[in-house]
């Protein structure tokens, strides 16, 4: 099934396509084989029915997520359905949606779930949590990355239109790599992050899975918004720029400075990505990376981790053998 949002749009505003018939489909379609391990908690075709038959009194042009279903990483609240962050001790049940959820869900989407992850958000392969290991899209035999592991390959294999994630130091954009798939960072604080369980607290972003950049933005427009509830929240103050000039100079680190860890096809490809750059109007300049390499491990190595823990010190100290 095409799930791009325009095209459910153009069925939906045609009349081939209702919300209740996209459920049907997609539950049937999506199985109750979990053999990647994307899910913690499936909504059923009952509750998904239920979302699907509140949109069909409404306006479709007043809603422009009407009838687009969206996966939620299991660290970000739905209401009455369990959060567990990937930990099934620390799970609780919300009384109200997080924020962005409910902005999606206000403007005409329909969670299918919650998604698996790298146990606290912590982790880019997809491999740290006690419900599985999540398997790449394309292959099985691969990793997912994380740690939003679920949203990624939920999205890739056709199971929702776009999903949120979360990324404090790449969760959301190496799972989206991984399995051929946009994904968007926002800037810090655009999208709020109440309701979903911190890692660093000064660092952590809502993200956004989409099939295409279109997608992405859509879904950035509805989701984005100042929440009093979120300390961090910030105002929008310039629109999405979409025109760019045509010629752009972009960084190459030094040859000695390159690890590809002895993937062999890598070189080649980096050297192919350099010159789509350069066919698009680019202009290479060396860099010394070694800066950001230090910097990044000073980062890792102190603050970050520290911050980390004290977000879950709590229950980590509480319920040591919990931890995955």
């Amino acid at each position: 099934m095409n799930l791009q949002i325009s095209h459910l749009r153009n069925l939906y505003l045609s009349g081939e396509l209702t919300p209740s018939d996209l459920v049907k489909q997609l539950d049937a379609e999506i199985g109750d084989d979990d053999s990647r391990n994307i899910w913690i908690r499936r909504l059923t075709l009952d509750e998904m029915l239920s979302l699907a038959k509140n949109l069909e009194g409404k306006c479709i042009a007043d809603l422009p997520l009407y009838g687009v279903p969206f996966a939620i990483k299991d660290n970000i609240d739905l209401a009455d359905i369990p959060t567990t962050a990937a930990c099934p001790e620390y799970a609780y049940t919300p009384a109200k949606s997080a924020t962005v959820v409910q902005q999606l869900i206000e403007a005409g989407a329909i969670p299918v779930g919650k998604t698996n992850l790298d146990q606290f958000a912590t982790g880019l392969v997809g491999t740290r949590s006690p419900y599985g290991a999540v398997k790449n899209s394309f292959n099985p035999e691969y990793i997912s990355g994380g740690s939003s592991a679920g949203s990624a390959v939920s999205v890739a294999l056709g199971m929702a239109s776009f999903s949120l994630g979360t990324d404090t130091a790449g969760s959301g954009r190496v799972p989206a790599s991984f399995n051929n798939l946009v994904g968007h960072k926002p800037t810090f604080g655009l999208l709020s992050t109440s309701g979903v369980v911190p890692a660093c607290r000064t660092l952590d972003c809502v993200s956004i899975f989409a099939l295409s950049s279109e997608d992405a933005a859509k879904v950035l427009e509805s989701a984005q918004g100042f929440d009093e509830e979120d300390a961090y929240s910030r105002k929008a103050i310039t629109e999405v720029q979409t025109i760019f000039d045509k010629s752009f100079t972009f960084g190459v680190p030094k040859l000695e400075q390159l690890a590809f860890f002895d993937n062999t096809e890598t070189p080649d490809l980096f050297k192919q990505a350099i010159e789509q750059l350069k066919s698009l109007g680019g202009k290479a300049v060396e860099i010394d990376f070694k800066p950001f390499l230090e910097t990044a491990r000073m980062l890792y190595e102190g603050p970050w981790v520290a911050e980390r823990y004290a977000a879950i010190r709590d229950f980590f100290e509480s319920k040591p053998d919990a931890i995955f």
